[in-house]
């Protein structure tokens, strides 16, 4: 190859370190994302069994609870930076492609595509296919983000009553 060609090659993708960074990077955060709710969960199980555990002590359900409330709000938090995060990245990955003429495939082009893909598959003769595009009619984010918000919700209860109504836990 010539230095001409060379040259020419690197002309021909302007950006593309650049975006092949933030690609990755947005991956990064879709990954985090979806496994801060498991991990969360996990600890989320472990602290409420305790806390509502008939042999707990009013002192180990108020700290039991207590952290149980703690640790779902840090995963709420957790949830919404790395979704904000990643949002920005598609965002970016797409006002990149569209610049260069490149086919969007990032963020709300794409969200665009998966809403005609449920359309389709709700008139699908698979009832599978039906029920998995009925069911998103609830937007993963939300289901997870309301679910946490549930569980910080009952730890913050069982922290008033370990504090206020200890016996009503002991029943």
């Amino acid at each position: 190859m010539t230095e001409d060609s060379d040259f020419a090659e690197d002309e021909a993708a302007p950006g593309l370190d650049q975006y092949s960074v933030v690609a990755a990077r947005r991956q990064q955060w879709d990954i985090l994302l979806w496994q801060m709710p498991t991990m969360a969960l996990t600890g989320e199980a472990f602290l409420l069994t305790i806390s509502l555990a008939r042999s707990t002590s009013q002192t180990g359900r108020i700290i039991a609870s207590g952290l149980a409330l703690v640790v779902a709000v840090a995963a709420l938090h957790s949830l919404a930076a790395h979704r904000l995060s990643e949002l920005t990245d598609a965002e970016w990955l797409r006002d990149h492609e569209r610049l260069r003429g490149a086919s969007e495939i990032h963020g709300v082009t794409w969200r665009e595509r998966r809403a005609e893909m449920i359309s389709a598959q709700r008139s699908s003769d698979n009832i599978t296919d039906r029920l998995v595009a009925r069911m998103y009619h609830f937007r993963s984010i939300s289901v997870w983000f309301w679910t946490m918000a549930l569980i910080a919700c009952a730890a913050g209860l069982v922290l008033v009553l370990s504090i206020f109504a200890n016996g009503l836990l002991r029943s």
